[in-house]
């Protein structure tokens, strides 16, 4: 079985650094959250077509180690990799690169399947199982 793994590049904005000139730590929360969102849509997945549906998301751990510092306007990668599909819940893990191929953080979040009118856990709906199986 083969993960599946994405890569997105995307780019430090000003607003994103604090008073160091670095990106302030809570940042990396958004980094990971547009890596997931592009996950799903390299899977044929809208995240927002899974809100219309009721279909919620949301993250109950995150773990990021931060190695190096990213500055306004780095060119950074974050490579997203699927690494747990359970019933109620999916572990994805993250690396993220400079240009040159630095590590900067490494991360993982775990996401429990929602449903959006009870809030109440629930399991992967069928339609989405071939997207999330390895």
């Amino acid at each position: 079985m083969r993960k599946k793994n994405t890569t997105s590049k995307l780019r430090v904005n000003y607003h994103q650094v604090d008073q160091m000139g670095i990106v302030h730590h809570a940042q990396y929360a958004y980094f990971l959250e547009q890596a997931r969102i592009d996950w799903l849509h390299h899977q044929g997945v809208s995240y927002a077509s899974l809100e219309n549906k009721q279909i919620l998301l949301p993250p109950t751990e995150i773990s990021t180690a931060y190695k190096r510092p990213l500055r306004f306007d780095d060119l950074f990668f974050v490579h997203t990799t699927l690494e747990t599909f359970e019933s109620h819940f999916v572990v994805f893990s993250y690396r993220i690169e400079n240009e040159q191929g630095k590590q900067i953080t490494t991360a993982s979040t775990r996401l429990v399947f929602v449903d959006g009118s009870t809030m109440r856990a629930m399991k992967c709906p069928p339609f989405l199982l071939d997207k999330f199986n390895f």
